[in-house]
C-alpha cells in the first residue's frame, strides 16, 4: 500500500505539469498556436528520444540485454504499428497530410475539422505517457533512489507533451475546452502508469523487466519519429525548431547527469 501511494504521488507530479502545459498551449492565440505547436513538438520529441536512449535502453543493457531486449523492442514496434494502422483505418491520421494530398485515412480531414483532434497522435502520446509512468513505478519497485528525479525529468517531458497535444488541437480548429481536455487525458496516464508499473513489475524476473524496457523504448522512439516530428514538420520547419529538438534531448541529458 505504501508503494502504491508513493507511485501515485510521483505520478501526480506529472499530471499537474501536464495540465499546466495544456492550459498554457490552449490559451495561446490562434496566430501563435501553429508556430508554438511546432516548437513544442520538436522539444517534446527530443525529450522522448532522450528518455528512450539515455534511460530505458541503458537500463535494459545494464540488466543483461540479450534476446529479451530484442523481443521487447520488436513487440513494442509491432504494437505501435498496429495501433497506427488501426487508428488510420478509422480515419484518425494527420489532417495536414490530407490538405496536401498525402493524408492517412479517408475520414480524417472531416474528423479533425470538427474536433481539432488528431486522435492517432493523442492515443500514441497517451501510450508514451503511460509507459513513462510505468518507468517511475518500476524504479520504485526496484527500490531505486532515483525514482523522484526520474519523475521530475519525465514530468518536464510531460509538460511539453501535453502542451504539444493541446496546441495541435487548437491549431486544428478545436475549442479551448477540447484542447485542455485532450492534454489532460494524456497527462492523467502518468499516475495510472506509475501505479501499474509499481504493481505489475514488483518482483518480476530480470528477462521480463528487460523486455518491458525494450517495449517501452520502442514505443517512445516510434512516437517521437513517426508522430510528433512528422506533424511538427507539416506545420513548420526551421533551424529554430530543429534546435528545439536538440534542446529537449540536452535537457533530459542534464537531468540524468544530476541523478
Amino acid at each position: 500500500m505504501e508503494l502504491f501511494g508513493q507511485a501515485l504521488g510521483l505520478g501526480t507530479i506529472g499530471l499537474v505539469a501536464g495540465v499546466l502545459g495544456a492550459v498554457i498551449a490552449a490559451l495561446a492565440t490562434r496566430g501563435q498556436t501553429s508556430t508554438l505547436t511546432s516548437y513544442v513538438q520538436h522539444f517534446a520529441a527530443g525529450l522522448i528520444i532522450a528518455a528512450a536512449t539515455l534511460d530505458l535502453l541503458p537500463e535494459a543493457l545494464h540488466l543483461g540485454g540479450g534476446w529479451p531486449l530484442i523481443i521487447g523492442f520488436v513487440l513494442g514496434t509491432a504494437f505501435m504499428l498496429a495501433l497506427r494502422a488501426l487508428l488510420t483505418r478509422f480515419g484518425h491520421g494527420h489532417s495536414h497530410g490530407d490538405e496536401h494530398g498525402h493524408g492517412h485515412g479517408h475520414g480524417d480531414s472531416q474528423t479533425k475539422a470538427v474536433t481539432g483532434v488528431n486522435l492517432r497522435l493523442v492515443v500514441a502520446l497517451a501510450v508514451v505517457v503511460l509507459i513513462d509512468g510505468a518507468i517511475i513505478g518500476i524504479a520504485l519497485s526496484a527500490g531505486g533512489a532515483a525514482a523522484l528525479l526520474i519523475a521530475i525529468a519525465l514530468s518536464i517531458e510531460l509538460l511539453f507533451v501535453a502542451a504539444s497535444t493541446a496546441g495541435s488541437a487548437r491549431a486544428g480548429g478545436g475549442s479551448l475546452g477540447t484542447a485542455i481536455g485532450v492534454g489532460a487525458f494524456v497527462a492523467v496516464m502518468m499516475p495510472i502508469g506509475a501505479v501499474l508499473g509499481a504493481v505489475v513489475f514488483a518482483g518480476v524476473s530480470a528477462p521480463v523487466l528487460i523486455a518491458g524496457l525494450g517495449f517501452g523504448a520502442a514505443a517512445l522512439l516510434f512516437t517521437a519519429v513517426a508522430e510528433l516530428l512528422v506533424e511538427a514538420y507539416e506545420i513548420k520547419e526551421s533551424t529554430g525548431t530543429i534546435a528545439m529538438a536538440a534542446g529537449g534531448f540536452l535537457l533530459f541529458l542534464i537531468l540524468m547527469m544530476l541523478m
